[in-house]
């Protein structure tokens, strides 16, 4: 409830959404694309309903309510004792690949290795993601997510 109060409609229109992409960078980026940019690991969220700030909320907020199977975390635990967390991207009769966050490639794993491997209840996505942030980067950042089009990065000459 409070963050539906700080994220007025004014509020969100006065963001600075520079500041917010590169909050996304901080927080987002290595999981989802948007625009072009960004992770594997979750959806790309460009096409997502964003403008929509009820949605929005409800994906960042509580991310385990609704998990799409494509993105469901699957644990699994080698008999080497390794443990891997990701979402399966591959399988065949003999392997199986996996893509893991802040990892770029993906990890392939022969099946004759794995001891366990479950489906998580849970997303890969933490909850608290906001929790870090000030209000005003909470503002920057949802105004971001809600943009139409990219914003300008001042580090570069886009």
């Amino acid at each position: 409830q409070a963050m539906r109060e700080l994220l007025t409609p004014d509020a969100l229109a006065a963001a600075d959404l520079v500041n917010g992409r590169n909050l996304f960078r901080k927080t987002c980026y290595a999981c989802h694309k948007l625009y072009g940019e960004g992770g594997e690991v979750g959806p790309d969220i460009t096409g997502a309903n964003r403008s929509n700030l009820e949605y929005l909320l409800g994906n960042v907020l509580t991310p385990s309510a609704e998990i799409q199977d494509a993105y469901k975390m699957t644990l699994i635990l080698t008999d080497e004792g390794r443990t891997y967390s990701g979402i399966v991207i591959g399988e065949d009769q003999r392997r199986l690949t996996i893509r893991m966050a802040n990892q770029e490639d993906p990890v392939v794993i022969p099946k004759v290795n794995i001891e366990s491997r479950e489906v998580a209840a849970v997303s890969m996505m933490p909850e608290g993601l906001l929790n870090n942030l000030t209000p005003q980067e909470v503002l920057d950042l949802m105004a971001y997510l809600q943009t139409s089009k990219q914003v300008a990065d001042p580090g570069s000459t886009n």
